[in-house]
């Protein structure tokens, strides 16, 4: 793993973290998760204020980087009494900043090949046991029919042996633990997706009657789709198959249309757009937002858990959004009470009424102003 060069807390002040790391841990395994989801009453959301607020004081309070921000934003540390007053760190600056209060277990990267001197963010990640409760309260909720479900399960992403620094494959790799029955395997190495693996796999799913849960990002579904058409294979899952698909739409030819995917998917595999569940997620992030299509949601409508909190801001000014308006996907994620919680994206989503938001593509240009403001005054030195 590579070194941070930040320095570890002080005895007093780990002690604090400590304290601090188990109410989030709390919160995660006691916070209601039933339907619906994220619309906590009025005692639990209080909690979560709370919990939050502390949890953005104490990031700044022993990250200079954060420092910087907020006084560059005219406020303190211990001035701030409700957690949407903190300044967001653009997602950007976990590629030029070490960004934990925690000392780091894992370093997790974002997707990706540097271009043209480019650098890929990088996520200190403190606390890995978290990660786990936080997949473990989610994935049953939004991917599996039933809670006790173990369905035979293809991934379609490399595993962590082969890219020990992503965060899907750690993921991934921790589903395929707890959550896999019978045959369950990898058909993707570090040649690429194993086509010949896949189609085996799928087909003998076919002949068994046996439900497939298949985890795999949009680049993977769609080429393993185009060359099982091509082959003029075709295959049938049986009802109640799901596919779980993580995003990564952009390829070197271009951006595939959701649209067209769900189409193959339905073509090559017969699995319904309704089966196919999406995931929200980030190399920056602990927690993921999901769709709930098992349980008749929309299939572009993300939730998320109730840790996990999305706000849409107006590009410019970074004020909130009203219902219906489209701005930038700010999050404060709990889970990364280790490193910085409280996070500004540069894609453009809109929210509604009810705590759910649509992604609308990625900002551009002028809408990318506001985050621009805020990696300046987080790298001034």
């Amino acid at each position: 793993m590579e070194e941070s060069t930040r320095q570890p807390l002080a005895d007093g002040a780990l002690q604090a973290y400590r304290d601090l790391r188990d109410r989030v841990a709390r919160f995660v395994a006691e916070a209601p998760c039933a339907p619906p989801i994220g619309r906590l009453d009025e005692a639990w959301s209080d909690r979560y204020d709370s919990l939050a607020t502390e949890v953005c004081q104490f990031q700044c309070l022993h990250l200079p980087p954060l420092q910087r921000l907020w006084r560059g934003r005219g406020l303190e540390p211990l001035e701030l009494d409700d957690w949407r007053a903190a300044p967001p760190v653009p997602t950007a600056a976990f590629k030029t900043e070490a960004l934990h209060v925690a000392a780091p277990e894992r370093v997790f990267r974002s997707s990706g090949t540097t271009r043209g001197g480019e650098r890929r963010s990088a996520h200190h990640h403190g606390e890995i046991e978290l990660y786990r409760q936080i997949v473990d309260r989610t994935f049953p909720l939004f991917v599996l029919r039933q809670a006790a479900d173990r369905p035979h399960t293809l991934a379609l992403v490399p595993p962590s042996a082969i890219v020990p620094d992503s965060s899907l494959a750690f993921m991934v790799e921790h589903v395929l633990e707890r959550y896999s029955g019978g045959d369950s395997r990898y058909a993707y190495g570090a040649g690429g997706l194993h086509v010949n693996t896949a189609s085996s796999w799928l087909q003998q799913r076919v002949e068994r009657g046996e439900p497939a849960l298949l985890l795999c990002t949009a680049i993977a579904l769609w080429d393993l789709c185009v060359e099982l058409e091509r082959r003029g294979e075709t295959v049938q899952l049986p009802a109640d198959s799901v596919v779980f698909e993580t995003g990564g739409f952009k390829t070197s030819e271009g951006e595939i249309r959701r649209e067209e995917l769900l189409e193959r998917i339905e073509a090559a595999l017969a699995v319904r757009p309704s089966d196919v569940v999406r995931e929200y997620g980030m190399s920056e992030l602990t927690s993921q937002a999901y769709t709930e299509v098992l349980r008749g949601g929309a299939g572009d409508r993300f939730v998320c858990p109730p840790w996990m909190r999305v706000r849409i801001l107006e590009p410019t000014t970074l004020e909130e959004c009203g219902p219906g308006e489209t701005g930038l996907v700010s999050i404060l994620d709990l889970g990364n009470v280790g490193s910085v919680a409280s996070l500004l994206t540069e894609d453009l989503a809109v929210a509604d009424a009810e705590g759910g938001f649509e992604l609308r593509g990625r900002a551009r240009g002028a809408e990318l102003r506001g985050c621009s403001l805020l990696a300046e005054q987080l790298a001034d030195r």
